[in-house]
């Protein structure tokens, strides 16, 4: 009852810094609607899904890795392997943003793209998004989510009227979106600095890095996979349906973002501050403690559901609620899907080895690029739909059984150490 307890208390200070993100994705919503067509929102789905996957790659794994190091060296002796994961997801930052302009500038030459005024927000973007990543990961390894809580605020209001300074003065309305999260993130960044209180020397630590990268490779291989499984399915809705069909999926990711954002995010970010500690002392009942965390993720279904019909209302009207419901249902289905997949992975990070994660999500993005495009192509969306919205519970039922497999190892090993120390 300790751990539930303890987990629910960060879930709720998780869930509280996430609610200002939430309020200011509801009000970058709610002024939607006078500003895009529903091409444009296809086309932002598309570019935020391509920004999470670039970004995903420019991090190189090095959250889990970071995580891993400080539960095993100890807070006190961070300062190198933070200094050195700062200046290398800066650099890998840009690079991304690069990549992604040229990208998209490419495909406006083809006429296969329109919005690229957004495209000039990319680079302080990126770069702010990976700083506070590792700055984010610094302070839930050490249980400041009251903290984080507190900043969050700060940040939503800071974006806020940034965008709607931006919008005031006749700048585009996605390049507004982008770039208002940016600058916000990079002054929440340089608070998260120097709450950190980091050393004026710095020094890198190369011994860390390897470690990091070693740990993490195959994390970074798996949720590559995961985002790449995204931007295959959103980039098909884009591209080879008529443009009707792209459209209602690009408003669904919007009336589905709340969920994610306030609720799924918040529970998989209190388990990563939790799990490493129950692995620790707990481990006897990490499998009950993954059972109950994956149950109260999947209510976060029919809340979402909810929460879509809300938005809906008072924002879509002109849209039949009835012909966007089964591109919600998919949407839920895939994001709730992640979550648990979050909290029943616990076998890889017992055993600090995240190569069976990373077959697993292969082998579903390689099912992704193939039943995808040509059932779209070939069949019709709404069996498109079913295969998207059924394919990542595969994954989630294979790494289940995976991790229940190392538990009852652990458990056993504990369980005959217990029996020769009463021998003895």
């Amino acid at each position: 009852m300790t751990e539930r307890k303890a987990f629910l208390d960060t879930w709720k200070f998780f869930a509280i810094a996430a609610l200002p993100g939430f309020l200011s994705n509801f009000w970058v919503i709610l002024r939607s609607p006078s500003f895009l067509n529903t091409q444009d929102f296809i086309e932002w789905a598309v570019l935020t899904s391509s920004v999470v996957l670039l970004c995903c790659l420019s991090q190189l794994g090095i959250k889990p890795g970071y995580m891993q190091e400080v539960t095993d060296r100890g807070v006190n002796n961070r300062y190198s392997a933070l200094s050195s994961s700062v200046c290398v997801l800066s650099l890998t930052g840009l690079l991304a943003a690069i990549s992604l302009i040229c990208l998209f500038k490419s495909l406006n030459y083809f006429q296969l793209w329109t919005n690229t005024s957004v495209l000039f927000s990319l680079p302080i973007f990126c770069l702010s998004t990976n700083l506070y990543v590792i700055f984010q990961t610094d302070m839930r390894i050490r249980q400041k989510a009251q903290e984080l809580a507190k900043l969050s605020i700060i940040q939503t209001i800071l974006s806020l009227i940034i965008f709607e300074a931006m919008l005031a003065t006749g700048f585009d309305f996605l390049l507004s979106v982008f770039l208002s999260s940016g600058i916000s993130n990079g002054i929440i960044c340089i608070l998260l600095y120097f709450s950190i209180r980091m050393p004026k020397t710095w020094n890198a630590d190369s011994i860390f890095l390897k470690k990091a990268l070693k740990i993490g490779s195959f994390f970074l291989f798996s949720l590559l996979c995961r985002y790449a499984s995204d931007s295959i399915v959103f980039s098909s809705f884009k591209w080879i349906p008529p443009e009707t069909i792209g459209g209602y999926l690009g408003v669904s990711i919007k009336l589905c973002e709340p969920i994610s954002i306030l609720y799924v995010s918040a529970i998989q970010m209190a388990w990563g501050s939790h799990v490493y500690g129950w692995i620790k002392n707990s481990i006897h009942d990490l499998s009950n403690l993954s059972t109950w965390v994956s149950r109260i993720l999947l209510y976060g279904f029919l809340l979402g559901n909810a929460v879509a019909i809300l938005m809906w209302f008072f924002l879509f009207r002109d849209l039949s609620f009835f012909q966007l419901l089964p591109f919600v249902v998919m949407i839920l289905s895939r994001v709730i899907a992640f979550g648990v997949l979050t909290t029943v992975g616990y076998g890889q990070t017992i055993k600090r080895s995240y190569i069976n994660g990373f077959k697993i999500n292969f082998i579903e993005l390689v099912i992704t690029i193939v039943l995808v495009p040509l059932s779209l192509a070939y069949i019709h969306w709404s069996v498109c739909l079913l295969i998207c919205g059924f394919l990542p519970w595969t994954s989630v039922c294979r790494v289940y059984l995976h991790s229940k497999t190392i538990i009852n190892r652990e458990n056993f090993k504990v369980s005959q150490i217990q029996r020769r120390t009463l021998f003895k």
